[in-house]
């Protein structure tokens, strides 16, 4: 009795081996950070580079976020360094060119207030 569940099991096991997965789903891959100009930082209202958008040009000095985007950044694609800011209570975060996030809403761009060169 034992060798024929044994072989049973084994049977079943190799099914289960051979048999195609034909309900697995791909997670939808994370779509490229669209290019921001040199210099700048462009913010998005929505995650995933989505919403309204704007962009801060580091030369032009420090800036309030526009109204939308006052604890508003869904997402971020920075072209050059900077510093963003919560002022009550202060906090700053500091940004590199070449630093982008596709969900940010949920950490700081939920505070973010302003946007300057150096923190």
């Amino acid at each position: 009795m034992k060798l024929r569940s044994w072989a049973l099991a084994s049977a079943l096991s190799l099914t289960a081996l051979l048999m195609p997965v034909t309900n697995a789903v791909a997670a939808p891959a994370a779509p490229a950070a669209p290019s921001c100009t040199q210099g700048s930082i462009c913010f998005y209202t929505g995650s995933r580079y989505n919403g309204r958008s704007w962009e801060w040009v580091a030369k032009d000095g420090y800036h309030d976020m526009p109204a939308a985007f006052h604890d508003n950044v869904g997402s971020f694609v920075a072209s050059a360094d900077g510093c963003f800011i919560n002022w009550d209570p202060k906090e700053t975060r500091v940004v590199r060119s070449g630093d982008n996030r596709i969900d940010y809403g949920s950490d700081f761009g939920g505070r973010i207030d302003g946007v300057g060169q150096g923190c």
